[in-house]
This record gives structure tokens, C-alpha cells and sequence, in this order.
């Protein structure tokens, strides 16, 4: 059980350690700048960041040593009990008084039958394997939240080099135009059009900037940064892997976090079931003592044993009640796989279309638009096409751009969404170093 676990939280960091990887940055891709204020970090420093400083996780370790004093309580055999009695003292007649008080030293506990003990300790055991798997599962929807807010990040700040270039394209299509309204070889009414082209690119890079801060600190408060010491990430947003069959997905699923909660639960239950079991045994309860009687001056011992009668039928009701809901969990876990197999299809498709779209732009609409705005930029310079004409081409060209950006976000997105599900990563090529690694090498 120890070691399953092991290989669980294994399976866990290195969906990180891969995830880490994707996102890698070498210094040809990185959004490096010469500029000094530039403060750049990394998905794996991200990562590190979170897991180091996210409170959602500690709670587990104080619920983990709650668990522990409850495994000292439930080893713990029935207690030895003292007691004493008085008899026939302060009474009337020839009782009266404490001449013929009897005194009565007694000890007593009980027997437990049906193996109680180690029925408790078992149910607690099971407990403390019930919140590791919930752990996991937490520690995987944390990596992927920070992961999606990484790529949201990377993809805003595509975006704010776009809106950028399309500003420099503004400005210099406003200067070309007022060139050629001075010359008289267009009318004014283009220059004005240009001029709010200008100011309408300049408020879409101000506004893909706030965006981009906001972003920003929404990555930075997964580690509880109020102000982000950094103003850029780090990585490539269209290095993007294939994606995987959904029946490789399904099998990755059977070892899922998220599927083996349920067994999890299951092994809880069942201890539960158990220990009400054991419950069906009476046990056996024991007083033994020694008497002094003063009217006579002697001394007895004293002895008596107790058990309660028809135990098992009173406790058959729980007993099968607790069973039920052995029977239930079994059918939880298959909903749940069936939940999962549904969600795995939904992303998958989505991820699907968002790489087909990708390859689209790149091989088949980018490029010719950027072809066509070069040609219709020079047709009008020459006097042979309308402004219009270059700057509907020009916004063909920002939009496919922007898709590109909005499909690769998409792409990556999916792919973290099944990374979470399945705590594997996607690329089947994942170098055994990865999956060899130290479980601290995420820390």
C-alpha cells in the first residue's frame, strides 16, 4: 500500500517534471530583452513556487497528524477501572452507625472478542491512505491551475507583441498615407481614417498590457504574491506536443488519482465494515476485589463477570447498512470512470481542433496573407489600390495572428486539462529521466 502510494505521488511529479518541460525555454525561444527591468520566470519556478507556499497542501500534513493521535487512541486496549463500595453503614437499629459497614476494593475492565484492536487500527490506517490519494488529487488540480495560468501569461504576452507589431504597422501606414495626402496622390479623409487606425492600435496595446499585469498577478497569487516579482514568463507557446489516442487515455485513467480515491475509499469502508463486524461480538466484562466485613472482622474476595446478551442482532441493522455502502462506492468508481472517460473525450477533441487550427494558420492562411499585405502595401504606395484595401489585408493578417495565439493557448490548455486527469504526461516520447526522477526534484 506504501508503495502504491509512492508511485502515485511518483506519477504526480512527473507530470510536473514533464509539464516543466514542455514549457522549457532556450535562450533562441525565450522572450528575452536586453532591457534590465526585464524579471523573467520559468513554469518550473512557477511550479516550485506553489507547492512550496500553497496552503490548500499543508492542511493535509495537519490532518495527517490529527490521524496519528487517533491511531494512538484506537491501539489503546480497555481501560482497568477502580472502584470501592461501602454497605450497611449509617443505617438504623443495630446497622447504625459503621459497625457492620462492609468495604468492598474492586477492579474491573473488559475483554474484547472479535479482534476489536486491530479492526480500529485498520479503519484508521485506511483514513490516512483516504486523505494521501485526496492529496494527490489536490496537488494535481493545483499544477494544472498554476499551468493554465502560466499559459495565459505566455499567450497574453503573444498577443501584446501582435498588438504592438500592428501598432508599428499603424504608424508607419499613417505616415505613408499623410505622404501621399501632402503630395495631393490621396484625398485627406484617408489620413483621419489612418489617424484612428493609430489611436485604435495604441488603445489595443494599452489594454493588451493590463491585461497581460493582470495575468500576471493572477499567476503570481498562486504562491500568495500580492506583488509579482517578475513582469514576463518564460517558454515558446507553439511548441506543441501530439496528442495521444483516446484509448491510451483510457488506459491512463485506470491509475488515475482521481479513479483510485474511489478504491481508496473502498479499503475505508470496508475496515468499516469490519470493525462493525466485530462489533457483533459481545465482550466480556470482569470485576474481581476483596471485601472486609467489620461486624465479623473478615476478610473475602470478590468476583463477577458480565455480557450482554443478543449483541449480534442489535448491531445487524448497522452492519448492513455499512455494507450498502460498500456496494455503493463500487458503483461510484464506475460513474466516476465514466465521468472521466467523457471529460478525456471532451478535451481531447478540443485539443484536436486547436492543433489543426494551429497548422492551418501557420502553413496555409499566415503565410499568403503576409504575402498579400506586402503586395497590396506596395499596390497602394503606387497608386494602384485604396487605403481600404490595405488595411482590410493588414486586419486579415492581425486576426490570423491573434487566432494563432488564441488556438495554441487552446491547445495547451486541453492538454493540462488531461495531464490533470490522467497525472501522466502527454508525449509518449518522455525521456526515462523524467520518470526516474526524485520526487524532490520538483521541490
Amino acid at each position: 500500500m506504501i508503495f502504491s502510494s509512492l508511485k502515485r505521488s511518483m506519477r504526480v511529479r512527473t507530470w510536473a517534471i514533464f509539464t516543466v518541460s514542455v514549457f522549457a525555454c532556450t535562450p533562441a525561444q525565450a522572450r528575452v530583452e536586453n532591457s534590465s527591468d526585464v524579471k523573467q520566470i520559468s513554469l518550473k519556478s512557477a511550479i516550485k513556487r506553489t507547492l512550496a507556499n500553497a496552503p490548500y497542501l499543508y492542511e493535509f500534513a495537519f490532518k495527517q497528524k490529527a490521524l496519528e493521535g487517533e491511531l494512538k487512541t484506537a491501539a489503546l486496549k480497555p481501560e482497568l477501572q477502580a472502584g470501592i463500595e461501602l454497605e450497611n453503614f449509617l443505617g438504623t437499629g443495630i446497622v447504625s452507625g459503621i459497625r457492620d459497614t462492609e468495604i468492598t476494593l474492586t477492579l474491573s475492565s473488559v475483554i474484547e472478542f472479535g479482534d476489536k484492536l486491530t479492526a480500529r487500527s485498520a479503519f484508521t490506517s485506511a483514513k490516512s491512505q483516504v486523505i494521501e490519494a485526496q492529496k494527490q488529487i489536490r496537488t494535481l488540480d493545483i499544477l494544472a491551475e498554476v499551468t493554465r495560468r502560466y499559459i495565459d501569461v505566455l499567450a497574453q504576452q503573444a498577443m501584446s507583441d501582435a498588438y504592438k507589431d500592428a501598432q508599428s504597422l499603424a504608424m508607419y501606414t499613417y505616415q505613408s498615407v499623410t505622404r501621399r495626402v501632402e503630395a495631393g496622390a490621396s484625398p485627406e479623409f484617408e489620413q483621419q481614417r489612418a489617424s484612428a487606425s493609430l489611436a485604435r492600435a495604441r488603445l489595443e496595446v494599452l489594454t493588451a498590457e493590463q491585461t497581460l499585469n493582470g495575468l500576471i498577478k493572477s499567476l503570481a497569487i498562486m504562491w500568495g504574491e500580492q506583488y509579482p516579482s517578475f513582469n514576463q514568463v518564460q517558454g515558446d507557446l507553439f511548441a506543441i506536443s501530439s496528442s495521444p489516442s483516446l484509448s491510451v487515455l483510457f488506459e491512463q485513467v485506470v491509475n488515475s488519482p482521481n479513479i483510485d480515491i474511489y478504491a481508496q475509499e473502498s479499503r475505508l469502508q470496508a475496515a468499516q465494515v469490519r470493525l462493525t463486524q466485530s462489533a457483533n461480538q459481545a465482550d466480556l466484562s470482569w470485576t474481581a476485589g476483596i471485601r472486609r466485613m467489620n461486624g465479623i472482622d473478615e476478610m473475602a474476595f470478590v468476583a463477577g463477570v458480565s455480557m450482554p446478551l443478543f449483541a449480534g442482532d442489535r448491531n445487524l441493522g448497522e452492519f448492513e447498512k455499512e455494507q450498502a455502502m460498500l456496494g455503493q462506492l463500487a458503483q461510484q468508481q464506475q460513474g466516476a470512470r465514466l465521468k472521466l472517460y467523457h471529460q478525456l473525450n471532451t478535451a481531447l477533441i478540443a485539443r484536436k481542433n486547436a492543433l489543426l487550427n494551429v497548422q492551418t494558420l501557420q502553413n496555409a492562411i499566415i503565410p499568403p496573407l503576409e504575402q498579400a499585405s506586402s503586395l497590396v502595401e506596395q499596390a497602394y504606395l503606387d497608386g494602384r489600390f485604396s487605403y481600404l484595401e490595405w488595411v482590410s489585408t493588414s486586419q486579415e493578417l492581425l486576426s490570423a495572428k491573434q487566432a494563432l495565439i488564441q488556438s495554441a493557448r487552446q491547445a495547451h490548455q486541453r492538454a493540462a486539462d488531461i495531464e490533470s486527469l490522467t497525472a501522466t504526461p502527454m508525449s509518449l516520447s518522455t525521456p526515462s529521466s523524467l520518470l526516474n526522477s526524485s520526487p524532490s526534484n520538483t521541490q
